[in-house]
């Protein structure tokens, strides 16, 4: 954002006109995950004509910068202007506050009545008699996301992102582009599909949404090609070609642009398939029929249209409300899980439609419509609410177009690294000019000399070495059943420190199994009674019984019973059979699509003194909402004249629903104790009213849903899945944090966490909780029992506050990094309502709170994605394990995200596979590869840097390597070894506790960096003194650019071929996160074939090899097993620093200086808060001196 002085001008203007007159900046939200702040600019036309000018006369070097850096062009040719009379805006993308995009757009002027290009396809008939009949055709409405609709003839906009951003004239702000139903009422809805739009308005749509089309781009082989030889190492590379053909290298020059090519070909060739093939996936188009008997192309339908449902299987291709009927939805695309979901009719009702609320009349874009029902010969009608990129599906894809910002520090690092790389060569530049300045040579040589230090110090085969490591751990992983979407994920997830788990379908299995039903007693005192194992026992009248038969979702698909997997559960236990008829009795339900439930056997009830079967009519559904956390039917007996609403859901929720002396006194009690048993309970209520159908159509969902009467419990098992506890297990040891977030009950979620390791035996569990009062507490609870008092939160983060003060900074670190505080024996467990709480009372204690946080329950979908950025905030590296919809935002939020699910939902995460056993294989693989690459960049930087030092040293002797000489190394060693560096498999032991190191720029690799290099040039400059001692020595002098057949450059050459060899030894790490570099056969097998021929050409190489390497071999054996010796002693040391000091001392043991230590934990927020907690925390005065008593005495014991 720019300095107060661009906005103090606002203050001085009364006039709100001339306020926004001076706005040139605006902040836009329109996503939570990223600050959007958006700049109008006007181009200057004698700006533009300088800056061309002057990018032509420079060779069109500008023109390269300003393809990297486009915001320098707009910088460069336009002028910041209020967004009135601004042409082009510039949009500033931060997400979490560190990665920063530029995105630059051109506002567009448009005339909603300028059709000019679009084909209404249908109504090309109707286009010249068209009239306009109302003031509704002739203006067409803007609806924005903010609710506000605008009635205006023409209007601007630019794309961002494939979404339209509309500027608002009357209150000069920009709002994103919104479907017809952001503001609407659900009665408006149905209003505006009361008759079909006449043409002229359906053109109008048209033109202001687009075509309903999700396009991927694919762009040409020739434009992949430019984009990728226009990278700013690629454009070093060209100049580094450039400079070996001065010089001439030709055959090096060859092989680097086969090794360049290669490099592009493969990336291009793979970016071509990746876009043919998401375009040949998300792209589809469909003829549809739409009211009034026309039959269009889908991709002409546009938001307000009428589509009308045929019988048959069909693809919805954008996103609707259904009208009319009923459909069978498989929404699998969406959420994972292929079930199908019943959608009924959206009600006619004065309430503000909310896509999240009414999702069950809502069919979306991509989901399957398997049956529609419909009755009278009236047909099944959805209003066209969204087409194009602003549907689910839509939304979809632009989260794999444009997928959030990798900010890992290994790949920040690595480019500060490549600058140091650059710095070394600027100094090996000048000490290239001095040198052959003193020595008199011609310009020419000196600058093509100093040219191409440079080029040696920045190595050209860094990018293809690095990628290697994580093809072989994607393919590694492949054979493990875990499929890899992006490979920049793979280096992430081995530096994973923190891992959240979804609770059902994840850690525990998909299905749920019928466990018992607790039915309430009757007034006066309303109590649970006994279990009932099986509630086929019950009496078919009971009203719990009756409740579970027809309080659900399921349908007949093809004649079986098909829905959600516990509504399956739950009315197969009831022993009740489900119908369907064709021809619905209306006189019976005053209905028109009823779904009837009745006892299989014969069960009758008395009606005004009249024997009648027991028959029930579903005849108004409330699907489940995960933010109301209930679900509901009304239903009818046949021969009643009253309605009855029944009513399941959470427990909690259903309390403040019923009537209070209708719930049962021990509620609390019994919940409790099956929830810590692990199973899922699932309250159930009715009601009954005397009002009609009609009446019911026109009430709100939340008149139906009151006043309830408390029914009793349902009991699901929800088993745990047989790896659960294993994978825990080793998460736990290898002290990762773990985090269990559901959607469940905390009773229950806290009794799975139990069994499956999460919350260890003897641990404090700290329940936060909320009050009546909106205020959170604390209770604690130890074995099952609760400790003490119920303590206030606000009280205890005063007291931590408190004491954070007390002990600031100073206090922190007399306590010193080498001993931390151990760690307390708690763990936190808190709901959603709590969560949400904490975050709008409590927002500086979140990160003290959830440090210690092990379960999450009732949380929603966007409160896991809050948690997921919390914990990131932190400084944890955080994956995400899930398996539906509802993780979708964390799985895309979290650093590395574990789908379970192999739907087109599991695009969210990176990573997909069908077991929860795949979040160790990624770590361990992503471990392996996170070493890999470190070990691969330390091999390329040390290859450059030795290269480097033999070509500085022979520089001071007027010599060089020859161009045979730098192809030798080049090609037959580096890209030999940095090819097979990654073939090492990861380690198949117990993950470490030492996570792998994610910084280049730390103490570690540095020092492993400068250590090796002082090895290599000792053992250099040893190999030079051996051969200048021998008589028959004479030092070289310059005879010309070709001439570097000397008795240094053997000494040098050959030395540091062996060196070579040593790096990608001593670099390739083993234990604990690969295997043995003996294991990997072909590198072991390469690495002594090219011993072998190193030493070939040290002692004694054929005359025509030594003349094609242009070596001048010594006239003394002797010196030829020197550099033997020397190389020995070299790979010697090289191996004992690297494998003792640098990875037993430096890494297990952590002997590095303390004040560095302190400062890595001053950089990381969640070590920082470890040193503040303690074992009392969230206990009581009382209770503190009683607990340490309890465990004092049972240590005694033990």
């Amino acid at each position: 954002m720019e300095s107060d002085d661009d906005i103090q001008p606002l203050i001085d203007y009364p006039n709100t006109n001339e306020v926004s007159l001076e706005l040139t900046f605006q902040v836009l939200n329109i996503d939570p995950d990223f600050h959007k702040v958006i700049y109008g600019y006007r181009k200057i036309k004698w700006r533009t004509v300088l800056t061309y000018i002057f990018s032509t006369l420079t060779c069109g070097f500008p023109f390269l910068v300003f393809h990297w850096y486009p915001e320098f062009l707009l910088y460069a040719t336009s002028q910041r202007c209020c967004f009135q009379i601004a042409d082009q805006v510039l949009l500033v993308e931060t997400y979490q506050k560190k990665c920063k995009s530029f995105y630059i757009h051109k506002i567009i002027n448009r005339n909603i009545s300028d059709s000019s290009g679009l084909e209404n396809q249908g109504f090309e008939d109707d286009c010249e008699k068209s009239k306009v009949d109302s003031a509704d055709d002739l203006y067409t409405p803007l609806h924005l996301d903010d609710g506000t609709v605008l009635n205006v003839q023409q209007y601007r906009f630019f794309r961002h992102k494939k979404q339209y951003i509309v500027w608002e004239g009357a209150r000069a702000q920009w709002a994103r582009l919104a479907g017809v139903e952001r503001g609407a009422t659900c009665t408006n809805l149905h209003a505006m599909a009361s008759r079909v739009p006449c043409v002229e308005r359906r053109n109008r749509m048209l033109n202001i949404y687009g075509l309903n089309e999700i396009k991927v781009p694919v762009q040409s082989i020739m434009t992949l090609v430019l984009l990728e030889v226009f990278n700013p190492f690629y454009v070093f590379q060209v100049f580094t070609i450039a400079l070996w053909l001065a010089e001439p290298y030709y055959y090096y020059c060859l092989a680097i642009v086969l090794m360049s090519t290669f490099g592009v070909a493969t990336s291009v060739i793979q970016t071509k398939k990746n876009q043919i093939s998401l375009r040949a996936t998300v792209e589809s188009h469909a003829d549809v029929e739409i009211w009034g008997g026309r039959h269009i192309d889908s991709r002409y339908l546009a938001p307000g249209d009428v589509l009308i449902l045929p019988a048959y299987p069909t693809v919805m291709l954008c996103d609707a409300v259904l009208l009319t009927g009923s459909a069978i939805v498989n929404e699998s695309m969406l959420t994972g899980e292929s079930v199908p979901v019943s959608k009924t009719a959206l009600q006619r009702i004065d309430k503000e439609f909310n896509i999240k609320e009414h999702n069950s009349s809502v069919l979306f874009c991509g989901t399957e419509v398997l049956q529609t029902r419909y009755y009278n010969n009236e047909p099944v009608k959805a209003l066209v609410l969204r087409t194009g990129y602003n549907t689910s599906k839509g939304e979809l894809v632009r989260s794999i177009l444009y997928p959030v910002p990798a900010d890992f520090k290994f790949d920040r690092d690595s480019y500060k690294f490549i600058f140091i790389m650059a710095v070394i060569a600027m100094i090996g530049l000048g000490y290239t000019v001095a040198l052959k300045i003193h020595r008199h040579l011609s310009i020419r040589d000196i600058v093509l000399k100093a040219l191409d230090l440079i080029t040696i110090a920045v190595p050209p085969a860094l990018p293809a070495a690095m990628t290697v490591g994580r093809l072989y751990a994607v393919k590694r992983l492949a054979r493990a059943r875990v499929t890899c979407l992006n490979t920049r994920a793979v280096n992430v997830s081995g530096s994973l420190d923190c891992i959240c788990f979804d609770k059902t379908g994840t850690l525990t299995e998909d299905g749920l199994d019928m466990w018992g039903v607790v039915p309430t007693s009757p007034a006066p005192t309303a109590m649970l009674g006994r279990v009932q194992r099986d509630p086929r026992k019950m009496n078919d009248l009971h009203e719990l019984k009756i409740g579970m038969a027809t309080c659900h979702s399921l349908t007949l698909l093809n004649g079986e019973l098909a829905g959600d997997p516990l509504d399956l559960k739950m009315f197969e236990s009831t022993g009740w059979s489900l119908e369907e008829p064709d021809v619905p009795e209306l006189s019976n339900y005053d209905i028109l699509t009823p779904t009837i439930v009745k006892p299989k056997g014969s069960a009758n009830i008395n009606v005004d003194n009249m024997h009648m079967p027991l028959e029930v009519g579903i005849v108004q559904q409330y699907q489940f909402v995960s933010t109301l956390q209930r679900s509901s039917v009304a239903v009818r007996l046949l021969g009643e004249d009253v309605i009855r609403v029944y009513c399941k859901g959470a427990p909690e929720m259903l309390r403040t629903l019923c009537l209070p002396e209708t719930v049962p006194e021990n509620l609390n009690t019994v919940l409790s104790s099956y929830a810590e048993k692990g199973y899922r309970v699932i309250a159930m209520s009715r009601r009954v009213m005397e009002v009609t159908f009609k009446q019911l159509e026109k009430m709100d969902r939340e008149e139906v849903e009151k006043d309830l009467e408390f029914l009793g419990l349902i009991i699901m098992e929800n088993r745990l899945k047989a790896a659960t506890t294993g994978v825990i297990r080793e998460l736990k040891e290898a002290d990762i944090h773990i985090v269990m977030i559901t959607g469940d009950n905390i009773h229950t979620a806290v009794s799975v966490a139990k069994e499956c390791g999460i919350l260890a035996t003897g641990e404090r569990v700290v329940r936060i909780a909320v009050d009546t009062d909106g205020k959170l507490y604390c209770e604690n609870t130890l074995h099952g029992v609760p400790i003490g008092r119920r303590v206030s939160f606000e009280r205890e983060y005063q007291s931590a506050s408190g004491r954070w003060l007390d002990s600031g900074v100073g206090g922190a670190s007399e306590r010193g990094a080498e001993q931390p505080s151990a760690e307390p024996r708690y763990k936190v467990a808190m709901t959603g309502d709590a969560w949400q709480v904490l975050r709008s009372q409590y927002p500086s204690a979140i990160g003290r709170t959830i440090e210690r946080g092990a379960v999450f329950a009732r949380m929603s979908p966007d409160q896991k994605q809050q948690l997921v950025m919390e914990y990131q905030a932190l400084g944890y590296y955080v994956g995400m394990c899930g398996d539906g919809a509802n993780d979708c935002g964390a799985l895309r939020a979290a650093h590395a995200g574990i789908s379970l699910s192999d739907r087109e939902s599991s695009v969210a995460a990176p990573f997909t596979a069908p077991i929860v056993l795949a979040v160790t294989t990624v770590l361990r693989e992503g471990r392996a590869a996170l070493s890999t690459s470190f070990g691969v960049f330390k091999f390329m930087i040390a290859y450059s840097l030795t290269e480097f030092l033999s070509v500085a040293f022979l520089y001071y002797f007027d010599a060089n390597l020859t161009d045979f000489q730098f192809l030798y190394i080049d090609v037959a060693l580096i890209v030999n070894f940095a090819f097979f560096f990654g073939v090492t498999e990861a380690h198949t032991g117990k993950l470490s506790k030492l996570a792998p190191l994610t910084s280049l720029i730390g103490i570690v690799p540095i020092a492993s960096l400068i250590g090796q290099m002082l090895l290599i040039v000792v053992a250099q400059y040893l190999s030079y003194l051996a051969i200048s001692y021998f008589p028959w020595y004479v030092r070289h002098t310059y005879e010309g650019e070709e001439m570097n057949e000397c008795w240094e450059n053997y000494a040098i050459f050959t030395i540091s071929m062996f060196q070579y060899v040593s790096l990608a030894i001593c670099f390739s790490h083993g234990s604990p996160y690969r295997k043995s570099v003996l294991t990997n056969a072909q590198l072991m097998t390469s690495v002594v074939i090219m011993i072998a021929i190193n030493v070939y050409i040290t002692v004694s190489p054929a005359e025509w090899l030594a003349k094609f390497l242009q070596l001048k071999m010594p006239k003394d054996q002797l010196m030829c097993y020197i550099v033997l010796a020397l190389a020995s002693f070299n790979f010697v040391l090289g191996l004992f620093y690297e494998r003792f000091v640098i990875q037993y001392l430096m890494e297990a043991k952590r002997m590095i200086p303390n004040f560095i230590k302190e400062r890595q934990v001053r950089k990381t927020p969640h070590l920082m808060i470890k040193r503040q907690l303690t074992a009392m925390d969230y206990l009581d005065c009382d209770t503190v001196v009683h607990y340490d008593k309890e465990m004092g005495s049972s240590g005694q014991s033990s």
